[in-house]
């Protein structure tokens, strides 16, 4: 029987870490309800306005914290990288997997 047990909650990004012990030690498990982000990224599509921050700035996508980690994980993209981690992350995000994270249709 597994020993998950909820670690920690932050209620402001709807985050929960799981602990489980192990054979060999434990594991953490993070997890995020990101229904609410998605869901203001696909009205943002059709409201131009919403498009630009108060400095002018394009804001192309809201990616929540748990794609942040799987995109580090799985593709060994860190969102907050250097340039080239930046075309990787364009390069995701126009991807049909992760195109909901975008606040637009355009592509950059």
């Amino acid at each position: 029987m597994s020993d998950r047990r909820l670690f920690s909650y932050d209620a402001a990004t709807k985050t929960r870490t799981w602990y489980e012990d192990t054979p060999t030690g434990f594991e953490l498990y993070t997890e995020q309800d990101v229904s609410e982000i998605i869901e203001q990224n696909k009205s943002k599509h059709s409201d131009p306005d919403a498009l630009r921050t108060n400095d002018g700035d394009w804001i192309y996508a809201h990616i929540p914290n748990v794609f942040v980690l799987k995109f580090l994980d799985d593709h060994g993209v860190n969102v907050y990288g250097d340039r080239e981690h930046v075309k990787a992350t364009m390069k995701l995000l126009n991807d049909p997997d992760y195109r909901f994270l975008k606040t637009t249709t355009l592509r950059a």
